[in-house]
């Protein structure tokens, strides 16, 4: 079941039955704007950070918008083909796992611009591609963990094996191996995104080989691994894209965000000056794409010298000074 949201209606339920279930655009000079997520808004990362940009392109421009969430593989073309048919200007996939949908409803759409969120499949006429820096936001995660173990061993998970999350989780190794290299890092790949049951088994398994800061770049599956770590009275370190403290207070210790504003709402400005360039962009701590949220209750517990450190990650990695093939990992 997909339900379509569209900016000042109500919400339309269509099920399968895709054709027609999205009204034509209103035709104003303002570019309209739609989304596809593959996961729900209310995950409290990834999705909602990226209709949270959906929301800030309508406020800035007022642009109509709309979008479609937990939008399965199957049903990927359809919900394109529904959203360009409809006359939207511009349309977002959020995440590669949307890459091959996108390329077969874009040659049938020359007239439409449609942008790739984490891909990096960019083509002419009409495929452009943002990626956020995947390892940036995993490098600073390990390096939180590495600099903060007592136990000398972290876990971390990725979802899906897509090049985004195998980019996170090396990225996360690399981070703990740069700050601290004797410290043992525990991954493994999950396989989804929405099994938060599997997520809080996985984490429970690294918590009972030592581990004592687990990240999860699982999208609303993490959800899962914050509860296993709360369970055992461990820390947890948010990679699902936005700042997770509230689902945990007593237990997230800091969230690597990753800005996705930022890159929607490079590309929406660049497609309203003319400016898009059908290609692979890339943005991460230099531009302000990723970085670490506050650390919320847990302000007074991180020692002041882990701060300075972290920075020093972060002003290495904007200038690119750390080259990760010199990292053994």
């Amino acid at each position: 079941m997909i339900v379509f949201s569209i900016a000042c209606s109500n919400s339309v339920d269509i099920g399968n039955e895709l054709d027609g279930g999205i009204a034509e655009t209103d035709g104003t000079d303002t570019p309209s704007a739609a989304l596809l997520l593959n996961g729900p808004i209310s995950d409290m990362g990834w999705n909602a950070s990226a209709y949270s940009a959906l929301e800030m392109i309508k406020e800035k421009y007022g642009a109509e918008i709309s979008f479609a969430e937990s939008v399965s593989q199957s049903d990927m073309e359809e919900v394109y083909r529904s959203y360009a048919t409809a006359g939207f200007d511009i349309i977002y996939g959020h995440g590669s796992q949307f890459t091959d949908a996108c390329l077969i409803v874009a040659r049938e759409f020359p007239e439409t611009q449609f942008i790739i969120i984490n891909g990096s499949a960019a083509v002419e006429p009409n495929v452009a591609c943002m990626q956020i820096a995947d390892d940036h936001q995993g490098f600073l995660m390990g390096a939180i963990a590495g600099l903060m173990t007592k136990t000398g061993t972290v876990g971390v998970m990725g979802g899906l094996e897509i090049p985004p999350i195998t980019n996170a989780v090396k990225g996360f190794k690399a981070g703990v191996k740069y700050v601290n290299p004797e410290v043992e890092v525990l991954s493994t790949m999950t396989g989804s995104f929405d099994d938060a049951a599997k997520a809080k088994e996985t984490t429970l398994a690294f918590i009972d080989a030592g581990a004592d800061y687990v990240g999860a770049i699982a999208g609303a599956a993490g959800m899962g691994s914050i509860e296993g770590c709360q369970d055992c009275g461990i820390y947890a370190i948010g990679g699902a894209g936005g700042d997770q403290s509230s689902a945990a207070p007593d237990t997230v210790l800091v969230s690597v965000i990753k800005d996705v504003p930022v890159p929607f709402i490079f590309a929406y400005e660049k497609y309203m000056d003319g400016t898009l360039e059908q290609k692979n962009y890339r943005v991460g701590v230099k531009e302000h794409a990723v970085y670490y949220s506050s650390f919320h209750e847990f302000e007074d517990f991180v020692p002041q010298e882990v701060k300075d450190e972290l920075e020093k990650v972060i002003t290495a990695l904007g200038n690119d000074e750390i080259d990760y093939g010199d990292i053994s990992y």
